[in-house]
């Protein structure tokens, strides 16, 4: 992405054209953005390691956290094609947990289904089992081939070259996971894409 900032900013400052302007600032920002993913991956990743990650737990509204995550997330899907829908499996859920690491476990989740998926949908929510709290988020994507599959978790692993990102995002979503006392895995046996689960204790 740093390539493609500074390679694009030096076009747009020699270009008169508003129209081919207007595409390289959209690049630009694009890869903005993707770069400030990157790093904040690695910071993570290295704070989780050094054990200074913060986690500052409260209670919270889980449908309304939910309900903001979809609004947000909504906007980076470009296709009309594909539909994303929360399903709540409670009326109201009131937990006790440390909002912004499970929102970023969802965001890293949900932005996959996202880049991976062309056409069908992306659902996510959760289920009451007992003493813990499964989420889940599936799609209709490419899904994972089979001689990835039990090493999607593992650093700088891609599903496509080609594809933004270095392969850490779904690293730092096991690590947080399993800081917050639970577990993520990918569903073998979901067939048409694929789909992940992730539990947490229920407080």
């Amino acid at each position: 992405p740093l390539n493609a900032i500074v390679g694009f900013s030096g076009i747009l400052a020699s270009t008169d054209e508003e129209e081919e302007k207007q595409e390289y600032v959209s690049i630009i920002e694009n890869n903005n953005t993707l770069l400030l993913q990157l790093i904040s991956d690695i910071l993570d990743l290295s704070k989780i390691e050094a054990g200074t990650l913060e986690f500052q737990y409260s209670n919270i509204d889980l449908n309304k956290m939910l309900n903001e995550l979809t609004s947000s997330l909504q906007l980076k899907i470009k296709s009309e094609k594909v539909q994303l829908t929360c399903h709540p499996a409670e009326e109201n859920c009131f937990i006790h947990t440390e909002k912004n690491r499970l929102s970023q476990l969802l965001i890293n989740l949900i932005s996959n289904a996202i880049k991976f998926t062309t056409e069908g949908y992306i659902r996510f929510g959760y289920e009451l089992r007992g003493k813990e709290i499964y989420f889940y988020v599936s799609d209709t994507g490419c899904g994972i081939p089979k001689d990835k599959q039990k090493s999607i978790f593992g650093r700088f692993v891609k599903l496509d070259t080609f594809s933004q990102g270095l392969g850490l995002g779904l690293t730092v979503c096991r690590l947080i996971a399993s800081a917050l006392g639970g577990t993520i895995k990918l569903d073998t046996n979901y067939s048409g894409g694929a789909r992940f689960a992730l539990s947490i204790p229920l407080r």
